[in-house]
């Protein structure tokens, strides 16, 4: 593919092609990462985004997402492991190839970033070597998408080490998710892109409590986010005497029953919501006295800087990229996952002083303050340019 400019739709620069597997008008953090990127991107003048969404089969698609152009495209990705499905997908590859090159042609497209695609995302990388594209190929890690090639055959792992050192670059939302992705790939030219927050719309004034200490947990419910020790280190609390008050926002996912049931016993005390909306969520954390993410496994955590911003003290576990953001005793508290017994005298600790809480909520303030999107976007374009 030759470029020629910009004379594509009248306008004088390339397009970015953010490429997704699912739909991006999906809640989800991905999303929320691919959808924040992009509206850096487009109230700048390096790169038109357009979302991609790479599938084997058909899926009604929005024609923009939060002022975003979505388009779909095919790949042949999904067939599954084993000799039948690689056949398969062989078997469409021609095709698949024609059609993106045309996509990629059509738009402009200077730089092709999948996120939390399959191993089909390398179609992009054949299309080069082809000829057929001379543009740059990013691709992004969130964290799942790491464990699951992690988990994988290592004829696959093969195919990803080879997939990942081939692009141009690769980034990682924290050092800790970037160390997993070069032992995979250990030639990959990996660059470490933290995430950002919307600062202005969590910059609400906060609500004074004057009745129980309010406890305020984001998390989709999934074995990861750890809901079942933060309600035994709720009751922890509780046997100690304090009155307090626990609300738990999340998307539903595998463990929203669970945590109903282990809800239940609490009546009153806790609060679980499914599926909130996030402009919303600001609402909550000025309502909040703490906010506490107990996670097994977590690559980055906005919403810790979402409470930063809200100027909510937090307590968190020393998992994943976590201590790359909080620093212990100074921003945070920072607890080993697995331990409601440490959760709770954290927690306590935030409760039932003033100044510490005061100290640790002013600190993490300032420096959540950091971590916008548009910081995020320039040094997304600094590495990929």
């Amino acid at each position: 593919m030759t470029h020629e400019g910009g004379s594509h739709h009248g306008v004088g620069m390339g397009t970015c092609l953010l490429v997704l597997s699912w739909s991006p008008a999906r809640a989800g953090g991905v999303n929320g990462v691919v959808l924040a990127l992009a509206r850096e991107l487009q109230a700048g003048e390096s790169y038109r985004p357009l979302i991609a969404v790479a599938s084997w089969s058909a899926m009604e698609l929005p024609e923009r997402v939060q002022g975003i152009p979505v388009i779909g495209v095919r790949l042949h990705d999904g067939y599954g492991q084993g000799a039948p499905a690689t056949l398969k997908s062989a078997a469409f590859l021609p095709s698949d190839l024609a059609g993106l090159a045309r996509v990629l042609c059509e738009q402009n497209v200077r730089i092709v970033n999948p996120h939390f695609v399959g191993i089909g995302g390398a179609a992009f990388v054949l299309l080069r070597k082809l000829g057929l594209y001379d543009g740059k190929i990013a691709l992004s890690f969130h964290g799942a998408d790491v464990t699951e090639i992690e988990g994988s055959s290592p004829v696959v792992r093969a195919c990803w080490r080879k997939y990942i050192e081939a692009v141009d670059v690769v980034f990682a939302c924290s050092k800790a998710l970037g160390a997993k992705v070069l032992k995979l790939a250990p030639k990959a030219k990996l660059e470490i892109l933290y995430n950002g927050a919307d600062m202005e719309i969590f910059e609400v004034e906060r609500k004074p409590g004057t009745g129980p200490k309010r406890i305020l947990h984001i998390g989709a419910y999934e074995h990861k986010k750890a809901q079942d020790i933060l309600l035994l280190a709720f009751q922890q609390l509780l046997d100690r005497g304090m009155d307090a008050r626990l609300t738990m926002i999340g998307n539903a996912g595998p463990k929203t029953d669970e945590i109903r049931r282990l809800s239940v016993p609490f009546g009153g005390r806790v609060r679980m919501l499914t599926d909130v909306p996030h402009e919303q969520i600001p609402e909550y954390l000025a309502d909040a006295d703490v906010f506490v993410l107990p996670s097994r496994s977590e690559p980055f955590g906005i919403v810790l800087v979402e409470a930063g911003a809200a100027g909510v003290p937090v307590v968190a576990t020393r998992v994943g990229g976590i201590p790359e953001l909080i620093t212990h005793g100074r921003s945070g508290l920072l607890v080993e996952p697995d331990d409601p017994r440490g959760l709770a005298d954290a927690m306590a600790s935030v409760l039932t002083d003033d100044a510490v809480a005061h100290m640790l909520a002013s600190a993490w303030s300032r420096e959540a303050h950091e971590f916008t999107w548009r910081r995020t976007a320039e040094n997304y374009l600094a590495a990929i340019s």
